[in-house]
């Protein structure tokens, strides 16, 4: 059963009702130190790439899925950063649907592939310097963009 099959008939049973997502985001660096962000087709606003796992799926896997389906990179060296959740993940959607997020965040710094932009999620894929990111990231986005930022400077 697909992810979007799946949260679909969860929804129809549950009404607008909120449930707990639980997912894989990438920070993707390049050689310069910088993240490798796309532009969002829902919203117009950057985010990293990332997405709900499938049910049953390992969160290392759907970060290794999401991140070959929105940017066409294969990770290479993946190490998790940390785990981002609590109500200031909170999202409720145009159609009142309500959800809130549990985020494992995985550094990634190595990887095979050129980065492309799927076209259904993203629309645009560009490396931003860690002290330049663009406004409007939400609030998973922003936690582990900070602490990468933290921890990226003690490196």
């Amino acid at each position: 059963m697909s992810t979007t099959e799946y949260v679909s008939g969860l929804w129809a049973l549950i009404g607008h009702r909120p449930v707990n997502w639980a997912g894989a985001c990438a920070l993707v660096l390049n050689g310069a130190g910088e993240v490798l962000l796309q532009r969002r087709q829902d919203t117009g606003g950057w985010g990293t790439p990332g997405g709900i796992a499938e049910l049953g799926e390992a969160l290392e896997d759907t970060l290794r899925r999401e991140l070959q389906e929105e940017t066409g990179l294969r990770p290479l060296e993946v190490q998790l950063l940390t785990v981002v959740s609590g109500a200031e993940t909170h999202v409720q959607l145009p159609n009142g649907d309500e959800f809130y997020q549990v985020t494992a965040v995985y550094v990634v710094s190595g990887w095979e592939g050129k980065p492309a932009p799927d076209g259904a999620e993203g629309t645009e894929l560009r490396f931003f310097p860690l002290d330049a990111l663009p406004a409007g990231l939400g609030p998973v986005d922003r936690h582990a963009l900070d602490l990468l930022r933290v921890c990226w400077s003690v490196q």
